[in-house]
């Protein structure tokens, strides 16, 4: 049989073509484009270059999501490469009308991310494998550039503005760094700028997917903010350093090697000397992606010595014994909650009796106070002599209590040596809510979503330790 040499693909088109039906086959032909160094080509990547094809593939036959995307990965795992800079460039190959929006916690970042991709696009190598792909001359900026055929890509900052962007994809890379993260004030506008301004930059929202790829920095990320928010499909790609129980999807466990998720980039001893450079606290968010280490980070499981119910002392044989509130006075489980620690002082150790903590308005909180044992300590605060007069009327007994060492951190820092010496003592029915509540457990703390039950364990620490060792003369 004759073979038509004519009708021959050449071998650009061929690589076009193996281009445009797998992502993870045109970030191996472009890697070298923008990376000068040489790729270790582990499984995570392909992975995560299958996850985004799926999604794009339903952009391009304009179908509804299925769900938003969240990539939980350690630093140098090629996140950026793939998601921010190569994806966008290889949306073109398979539909170059597609327009994306992409941002990061800075708008330097944002912009290099987009001028890496950018770069791509106007290599060589991408011209002559899709020379109908074109950035316009007139809409070609470093933070937003058009090609003919009306693609977009525009690049903007956590908190910035997109105004009159709509986008098909919507990728946020790294929302935040960890100096940010430890500001509550960070964490509420990146969470409220995703959460509010994102879904206005959409072409329509049933279709557009948004990808969140970070480090877990805290409880009350970005991520834990998505995952939290009920109704919301979310697909999540969780792949810490090393093998736990919260790899995601489960199945992915499978594919580490010696419990492992890059033994190559990523091996035991780089991974220790990360842990010693970032300290458990850093590690556990950037490497393991929980918000705190497993054993805590200010607050450590082994300082809490349970008590069994038959060997704590009773309430009349304590010294100051009593209730310590952190008050909010809102129903809203979006907020803070109502939360108090019962407890007192016998034979040179403080023993928590009960804890607890609920979302009520005022009306529904006073019974609720005056159900647990007196007198009542409050914070004595902006609000705290409103707040006293108000449960006095109610027949509350309150007693305010100064709190001193400046924010909820330094005055957490301030009583843990008390739990770190072995002198919180904790009924043990009560023990696994205070440290490992899904919403308040204090191993969490300061990371944690919710800070209430910490606030009233650190006053209750406070006002029965820290008194009573400084007037017993023992340096503090």
């Amino acid at each position: 049989m004759e073979i038509n040499l004519k009708n021959l693909p050449t071998l650009n088109e061929v690589i076009a073509e193996r281009c445009k039906r797998s992502f993870y086959f045109f970030v191996q032909e472009f890697w070298s484009v923008i990376v000068t160094e040489k790729p270790i080509w582990n499984w995570h990547i392909e992975v995560i270059c299958d996850e985004l094809q799926v999604m794009a593939l339903r952009v391009k036959d304009r179908l509804p999501k299925e769900y938003d995307l969240i990539i939980n990965v350690p630093p140098g795992s090629s996140k950026s490469t793939i998601v921010t800079q190569l994806f966008p460039a290889w949306c073109w190959t398979i539909d170059s009308s597609i327009r994306f929006l992409s941002a990061s916690y800075s708008a330097d970042l944002s912009i290099d991310h987009a001028v890496r991709s950018r770069d791509v696009i106007k290599s060589e190598k991408y011209k002559r494998l899709f020379p109908e792909i074109r950035i316009r001359r007139d809409s070609d900026n470093k933070s937003h550039y058009k090609n003919l055929d009306n693609g977009e890509r525009y690049a903007t900052s956590v908190g910035g503005t997109a105004t009159g962007m709509h986008a098909h994809i919507i990728a946020v890379d790294d929302p935040l760094n960890p100096k940010q993260a430890a500001s509550e004030a960070e964490l509420k506008t990146a969470n409220e700028w995703m959460d509010k301004t994102l879904p206005t930059r959409t072409v329509d929202k049933a279709m557009t997917p948004t990808i969140l790829v970070m480090q877990r920095l805290s409880e009350n990320d970005p991520t834990g903010m998505m995952l939290s928010k009920k109704g919301l499909n979310i697909r999540h790609i969780c792949l810490p350093a090393e093998i736990s129980d919260n790899v995601h999807p489960a199945e992915l466990a499978d594919r580490y090697v010696d419990g492992l998720l890059d033994p190559i980039r990523m091996a035991k001893d780089v991974l220790v000397q990360m842990a010693l450079k970032l300290g458990s606290y850093g590690y556990a968010g950037q490497f393991s992606q929980r918000p705190s280490p497993e054993d805590g980070a200010i607050w450590k499981k082994a300082w809490f010595l349970p008590v069994p119910d038959s060997e704590m002392p009773l309430p009349s044989q304590m010294e100051k014994y009593g209730t310590d509130w952190d008050l909010a006075y809102t129903k809203d489980e979006l907020n803070a909650a109502n939360a108090y620690v019962t407890a007192g002082f016998y034979d040179s150790k403080m023993y928590v009796d009960w804890i607890d903590f609920e979302w009520l308005e005022f009306p529904e909180l006073i019974p609720y106070m005056k159900a647990q044992p007196q007198p009542h300590y409050i914070e004595a605060k902006a609000s705290g002599k409103s707040a006293k007069q108000s449960l006095t009327k109610q027949g509350i007994p309150a007693i305010e209590i100064g709190v001193e060492g400046g924010d909820k951190v330094a005055r957490t820092k301030m009583v843990t040596p008390f739990a770190e010496a072995g002198m919180v003592m904790v009924r043990k029915s009560q023990i696994d809510k205070l440290l490992n509540d899904e919403r308040q457990g204090i191993i969490k703390f300061p990371n944690g979503k919710f800070k209430d039950l910490n606030d009233a364990l650190t006053q209750s620490i406070s006002r029965i330790l820290f008194k009573e060792l400084r007037e017993a003369e023992l340096g503090w």
